[in-house]
């Protein structure tokens, strides 16, 4: 299984797990998903099956640090208006 992770607001690519052995839930256990609620994984985590490629959004350093100095940012619904 390929983990890729984009950034949920400026889309960009942070990185890749390359992990050929792993199976979804291999996928989910190890990488701590399993702790997420039903919301926050479907929010989070998508599956390509025929790629064998597993999408996570998550948030990167330079958006974590700007809504940090401008958390209001975020009520208005985009990061990037």
């Amino acid at each position: 299984m390929r983990i890729e992770y984009y950034c949920r607001h400026c889309k960009q690519f942070i990185g890749a797990l390359d992990r050929p052995s792993w199976t979804k839930e291999d996928a989910e256990r190890f990488c701590g998903f399993q702790q997420l609620t039903p919301v926050e994984r479907a929010e989070s985590i998508a599956y390509n099956d025929d790629r064998g490629t597993m999408y996570v959004r998550t948030v990167c350093d330079h958006c974590q640090r700007a809504v940090e100095a401008h958390p209001e940012l975020l009520v208005e619904g985009n990061l990037f208006q």
